[in-house]
């Protein structure tokens, strides 16, 4: 945890992290410094001079963004010099940016119509510069307009920052304009959609191609929520009018959501969305009302009794999940329940419960990767460019370029292992648990230590540097380095990837490296929301909080090869279960609903 500071902001007294910018810190507060550069936590640049403010001791102004808190530190931020010079810069700015805000699709959520009304400009006093750019609409998902950019280079740091690289500056001088290489459309140039550059632009220079067909910012009804697109399970804003999304940003400053998260709410209105109950008839499927619907499904759950069975999916809600096991034991008398994650990640599941007892899906969490000082990635391939766990990747990418450490511990060579920040421990398949036991025993030698019960135990288990590298493949040398940066890591975390969270061994091993250096543990499922419903009880031997059953049922493996009835809740990957009597609730119709007996709608993505 960063060291606390006591400061003023405007003679406030106030307690911030030592180290912060100005602009950040006053945030925590409450307290706004108008800006139109800075994002944050990222380093300040002091492009566009809006976050000037005044500290006693120093004899003039300075950029807010870029000057850091310390103890004692004195800050004014509404100062007359101050004002004045906030209002040289927005009238400079709105000399070479169009005044239609009676019309722009921005209006009410842009930065320099805001500040312009807080400051009392209605005009620029300068003369006015047109340059006319053609609009870059190209792009499927995004549009760029220069004509309204302010060149405060928000969009292009944070390309940049997370590795992406597409978006950058052209020309020279008043003519500098935002685009990407050779001027190329986005489609052509690598982009991946994700939309950060849209969620950082202040004003209406880059928007959503469509944004501007979906009425005004006052008119449209915000919502947080979370994306189940993936494992990641991002943290958005949805954005309603008449009941339907008409867009998708993300919930944090600075925050990141995929192309899927942000622009597949379009899958809602698809043509194959569950929408009514069905039920098959001959062998079509046939709308039918609830009722009708609730009844079948009730008898031939009833009928079935302890050979019906039940899968949730991972990305139900903890509501969801826990009436699925309600369902299941005590209104059908069932015991056969279970979810995906017991096949992909039966091992970690085990090794959380043998390591932290029954509370271990608990302790497994989104650990915080915004303060890592070392990443440990462990059988995980997050990627941008493979569309997997894009938010995993980008703030594992954010801490490298900020000195964090990478140690990608996989077979494969991962685009994170080519960072220059990254030590890559290229094992052979199958060798994950006699690798991390010798990365541990070099840990130890470098000065490792952790207050942690067991540990003892755990260090007559680990082996030699030497046999790690003789079994792995990876040079002893490679290891020790690794080890060296594990040692004098202060807030480490451990990811831990479906590559090996099916082999209990491995998991262990990785928890164990965890437990060594009391690192936050990051498990990245398949699913959104995988732990969450295993907490509920969705398991054939445990039941809601993990506490354990009388009698086990059977488990994902054992339904699949044939039930008297089967209710599977939740859009499934897999379509082959063998069952009498197949009962889907789903989004959408996917190949397994397709084969259904009866299929029940549910929510969707967001």
């Amino acid at each position: 945890m960063s060291k606390m500071v006591n400061m003023e902001f405007d003679g406030k007294a106030v307690s911030v992290p030592e180290g912060m910018t100005l602009v950040d810190a006053a945030a925590t507060v409450g307290v706004h410094i108008p800006n139109l550069c800075h994002i944050k936590e990222l380093r300040g640049v002091g492009a566009c001079r809006m976050c000037m403010v005044e500290i006693e001791g120093m004899k003039t102004p300075v950029t807010g963004c870029t000057t850091r808190t310390k103890e004692g530190m004195k800050v004014q931020t509404k100062t007359a010099k101050v004002e004045e010079i906030r209002k040289f810069v927005t009238d400079l700015v709105l000399s070479f940016h169009p005044l239609d805000c009676m019309t722009c699709p921005k209006a009410g959520s842009c930065d320099l119509q805001r500040y312009a009304a807080d400051l009392g400009i209605r005009e620029s006093s300068f003369g006015r510069k047109s340059f006319n750019y053609e609009l870059n609409d190209r792009s499927p998902f995004i549009t760029i307009d220069n004509n309204y950019c302010i060149l405060c280079g928000r969009c292009v740091r944070v390309c940049k920052e997370q590795g992406t690289n597409v978006l950058d500056f052209m020309g020279r001088g008043i003519t500098t304009k935002v685009s990407t290489a050779m001027d190329k459309p986005l489609h052509e140039s690598g982009c991946t959609f994700c939309g950060s550059c849209v969620d950082a632009c202040p004003v209406n220079t880059i928007m959503e191609r469509d944004r501007w067909q979906h009425g005004r910012e006052w008119e449209l009804e915000k919502h947080d929520t979370s994306c189940t697109a993936c494992g990641s399970g991002c943290s958005v804003i949805t954005s309603s009018k008449s009941g339907k999304i008409v867009k998708v940003n993300a919930k944090e400053d600075n925050g990141y959501i995929c192309a899927i998260g942000r622009f597949g709410f379009d899958s809602l209105q698809a043509s194959n969305r569950v929408l009514t109950p069905m039920k098959k008839q001959g062998s079509k499927l046939v709308p039918t009302t609830w009722e009708d619907a609730a009844k079948i499904a009730a008898n031939a759950l009833k009928k079935a009794g302890t050979n019906a069975g039940f899968i949730a999916a991972g990305y139900l809600t903890n509501e969801e999940a826990y009436a699925v096991q309600e369902l299941a034991r005590e209104a059908v008398g069932s015991a056969n329940i279970d979810t995906p994650a017991s096949m992909y990640a039966g091992g970690l599941i085990s090794a959380l419960r043998m390591v932290y007892g029954d509370a271990g899906t608990n302790i497994a969490s989104q650990a915080d990767l915004k303060s890592a000082d070392v990443v440990v990635l462990i059988g995980a391939d997050p990627s941008q460019k493979k569309q997997a766990l894009q938010e995993v990747e980008v703030m594992v990418r954010r801490r490298a370029q900020a000195g964090a450490k990478i140690i990608v511990v996989n077979p494969e060579k991962i685009e994170l292992a080519s960072h220059q920040n990254a030590v890559h421990l290229q094992l052979k398949e199958g060798t994950d648990a006699v690798l991390l036991a010798g990365l541990m025993s070099a840990a130890i030698a470098e000065g490792a230590t952790s207050s942690a019960k067991g540990l003892d135990a755990l260090k007559k288990s680990l082996v030699t540097v030497e046999s790690a590298a003789s079994t792995s493949g990876v040079a002893a040398e490679q290891i020790t380095n690794a080890a060296k940066a594990l040692a004098a890591a202060k807030q480490p975390i451990v990811v831990i990837g479906t590559g090996i969270a099916a082999n209990e061994d491995a998991s262990l091993q990785a928890l164990n490296l965890a437990v060594l250096k009391n690192a936050g543990i990051l498990p990245v499922m398949l699913e959104a929301n995988s732990l969450g419903v295993l907490q509920m009880g969705c398991t054939p031997d445990r039941g809601p909080g993990s506490a354990k059953m009388k009698k086990a049922g059977k488990g994902y493996s054992e339904m699949k090869s044939g039930m008297k009835a089967l209710y599977l809740a939740g859009n499934m990957v897999e379509s082959d279960f063998k069952s009498d009597f197949v009962i889907v609730q789903a989004s959408h119709m996917t190949p397994l609903a397709e084969k259904a007996d009866l299929v029940l709608p549910m929510t969707a993505l967001y």
